[in-house]
């Protein structure tokens, strides 16, 4: 199993390891499951928290390339270098692959992948992909062109595949009971004090931006609730219309100071995805970027979703294209000369907003995307 670095796309290769680990008509039939990636990753430090398996089950370090698009010279620089490094994974991977007697790679994502999957098609050996997007990139769209199989989250990715949704955790079903027995193994305590003491009767809005450029945008944001500030004097009690939590992400916990005084905003520097599963079903409205499993984990919940696609990519404004459309979520352009404005406007409208919940059954829900993907990685 081969995947990109980024813990939205890290994690779904955990729960599907785990669904294959908890299906004993599927883990018979796997005597040993590489994770395959680069050293010292987030892909690493997953694999050692994962669950043993009734099956073989080990993580193997390949070199990979980059291609930087940056037109600075140093970056030119390292996509010069980078080619060497991945000739060299190309070589490595085929190594390993025949080394380990490996039958099936599945591919989900972006650079790390892209060496296995030639060393596979050079072998003629068996390849699972599995795109996210709306708009696949560029390892998937090669992948795609050698795989036995491909699956996809949205309609129409490519000419010929098979729409499963997206590969979500079975740990991100979390209901009243499960909150009021926390795990402490889980949960960390001033996570369970704070969630214990919030007011449910105002609008609880989560706001995670991740680390890719977000800086700016949580400055942003925290800004204009200071300077505005009319979220308490709007109202008939003078009290606040929404609490927030912000995920800060260890990449912006040095800006955490910024909300210190603000007693409706909580901030957390990181969460585990227990945490981020319990805000998902108290909360009513997100601030996110436009990320496939994300909005796919907030839209289980119900919740009314505020897009701000990265600017300088094409896919997450295709994913919130796709989201408005459909479920009449709202994209705001961070290119736009407006933009902290409309931001901020936006925000107000959903004051007192409070999500309808749908009853629907969640775990089945999800499993329908693993169920096929498994089926078809041991057919």
């Amino acid at each position: 199993m081969a995947w990109w670095w980024t813990g939205w796309h890290v994690f779904p290769i955990k729960s599907l390891i785990e669904y294959i680990s908890s299906k004993s008509e599927y883990s018979s039939k796997i005597k040993n499951l590489y994770r395959l990636g680069e050293k010292k990753s987030l892909e690493e430090q997953t694999f050692h928290k994962i669950k043993p398996a009734t099956f073989g089950f080990k993580f193997i370090t390949i070199l990979s390339w980059k291609y930087r698009r940056e037109t600075i010279w140093k970056s030119r620089l390292k996509n010069v270098r980078d080619i060497f490094i991945f000739i060299a994974g190309i070589f490595q991977s085929l190594f390993r692959l025949i080394y380990l007697h490996i039958d099936v790679i599945f591919c989900k994502w972006w650079y790390v992948a892209l060496p296995v999957v030639l060393a596979w098609f050079i072998l003629r050996k068996k390849i699972i992909v599995h795109e996210s997007d709306t708009h696949p990139w560029l390892v998937n769209r090669i992948a795609a062109k050698f795989s036995h199989k491909t699956f996809t989250g949205f309609d129409a990715v490519f000419t010929t595949s098979e729409t499963v949704w997206q590969i979500l955790s079975d740990e991100i079903i979390v209901s009243e009971k499960d909150i009021k027995n926390w795990s402490p193994t889980l949960v960390q305590d001033n996570f369970k004090n704070i969630v214990s003491k919030i007011d449910k009767s105002k609008t609880l809005v989560i706001v995670t931006w991740w680390s890719q450029g977000s800086k700016r945008l949580y400055e942003a944001l925290q800004k204009i609730i200071n300077e505005s500030h009319t979220l308490k004097s709007d109202l008939p009690d003078g009290s606040h219309g929404f609490i927030f939590f912000f995920v800060l992400w260890l990449l912006n916990k040095d800006i955490k100071h910024l909300f210190e005084w603000l007693d409706n905003v909580h901030t957390f520097d990181f969460l585990s995805q227990k945490e981020m599963w319990t805000l998902y079903y108290l909360c009513d409205l997100a601030i996110t970027r436009a990320g496939t499993t994300s909005l796919a984990e907030q839209k289980l919940y119900d919740i009314k979703i505020l897009m701000i696609p990265i600017p300088w990519t094409h896919d997450q404004y295709d994913n919130a294209d796709y989201y408005v459309k459909k479920y009449g979520d709202i994209m705001i352009d961070q290119k736009d000369d407006q933009f902290l404005t409309k931001l901020w406007m936006t925000i107000r409208k959903f004051k007192s907003f409070k999500k309808k919940s749908i009853n629907k059954n969640k775990l089945e829900e999800i499993s329908i995307a693993k169920e096929k993907i498994v089926r078809e990685i041991i057919k």
